[in-house]
């Protein structure tokens, strides 16, 4: 992984970063690192044109991203930054307990998305023997090559296996992998009834890749040699301690071409620094949603995430985790069309609150709005309780 020296030297011919002071750093995280400025989403698309248009140092790759805005992202990647990259999903890996024993089925995008290849090379260097399927067919497809192929781990989208798990035919499964999108609580849960096997998904996003979970399934563990997490006030840039929640801001240790330093994720969450339960010492990420006042819903309705919160709070729900997953960006939508239904999922903690029930109810007596949206089908929405 690169060294902090390293990923400054690099970030200071890199134009992204072409007003920022690195002096005076002499460790991550150190008061001057915390006076540095933020990179945002909006900033490296400005930059990616110019990379597009130069002239490469070195051999690379361009990796195209969808976002969860639906705006074309480009990252670009050097030989040695995708080599770093593979490593880290190699202990993605390990983690999950994927060995020689594992047969893998990957089905995932293969070309412009940089999750497949990364994933099928980090399986590879774990020992697995590995199946990459480009993301295209229908079901019935996935279950003639699950059956062709007998494996015992499958990798994909959690909307792609949540669709898929109801109809699987193919055998047992040791475990299920999940990634390149946030996985609802629902979609667990059907992937796991569906294939008969734990899910263990991973974060990360098309400008980082940051964690995976572990048997214990509380958080994802990254290892801060790859990467380094912050969690900030939304409002007031503060470094919040560990336990609190804010902004996931993240500086990557793997990229030299493009770095990634101090890139506001416009992801929820926090942090957790004790041991797991697992043994592991690693620090743990846990991902609560995205920072956005409104959700843009079919039919052009946008719905505040304040007028939710308030709901709920009337309910007797005076916090509570929203997510919100649209309809899935290319390239899986094709796949997904027909299939995949936009969901609003509210996660409480199960104390001394009203059943599930009475609170989607009165939401929904509350939200008109949102009512004839899931009325008519076009939301789906699931009250949750976290025991």
């Amino acid at each position: 992984m690169l060294s902090l020296l390293d990923l400054i030297s690099a970030a200071s011919t890199c134009p992204l970063y072409e007003s920022w002071d690195f002096g005076n750093i002499s460790e991550i995280g150190d008061s001057t690192w915390t006076k540095l400025p933020t990179l945002t989403s909006d900033a490296l698309k400005k930059v990616t044109p110019l990379l597009a248009g130069s002239k490469p140092q070195a051999a690379e790759t361009v990796y195209y991203s969808s976002g969860t805005t639906d705006e074309p992202k480009l990252i670009f990647l050097s030989d040695d930054d995708l080599q770093r990259i593979y490593q880290l999903c190699r202990r993605f890996s390990s983690v999950e307990g994927i060995d020689s024993h594992s047969r893998v089925m990957v089905l995932l995008p293969m070309s412009l998305w940089s999750v497949g290849k990364i994933t099928v090379q980090g399986l590879l260097l774990q020992g697995a023997h590995v199946f990459p399927i480009d993301l295209h067919g229908d079901i019935s497809i996935w279950n003639k090559l699950a059956q062709e192929i007998q494996p015992n781990v499958i990798s994909s989208t959690p909307s792609v296996l949540a669709a898929w798990a109801p109809h699987y035919s193919g055998p047992p499964l040791t475990l299920v992998e999940t990634t390149g999108e946030p996985l609802l609580y629902s979609e667990r849960n059907s992937i796991e009834n569906g294939f008969k096997g734990p899910v263990y998904d991973a974060y990360g996003l098309t400008e980082c890749v940051v964690g995976v979970e572990c048997e214990s399934h509380t958080g994802f563990h990254y290892w801060p040699d790859a990467v380094h997490v912050e969690i900030l006030d939304p409002e007031t840039q503060e470094t919040l301690p560990p336990g609190e929640r804010g902004e996931i801001v993240l500086t990557s240790f793997l990229q030299k071409r493009l770095p990634i330093i101090r890139y506001r994720s416009g992801d929820l969450g926090r942090l957790l620094m004790m041991p797991c339960e697992c043994g592991r010492e690693l620090p743990r990420v846990f991902f609560e949603g995205r920072l956005q006042p409104a959700f843009n819903m079919p039919r052009g309705v946008q719905i505040e995430e304040a007028d939710i919160r308030e709901s709920l709070a009337l309910a007797g729900v005076p916090q509570a985790e929203i997510f919100w997953k649209e309809r899935p960006g290319s390239p899986a939508e094709l796949v997904m069309d027909g299939i995949f239904k936009p969901t609003l999922e509210i996660k409480y903690k199960d104390i001394h609150v009203p059943e599930a029930k009475r609170i989607e109810e009165y939401m929904l007596s509350s939200i008109p709005e949102l009512a004839e949206l899931i009325y008519e089908g076009d939301v789906q929405l699931n009250v949750i309780p976290e025991v």
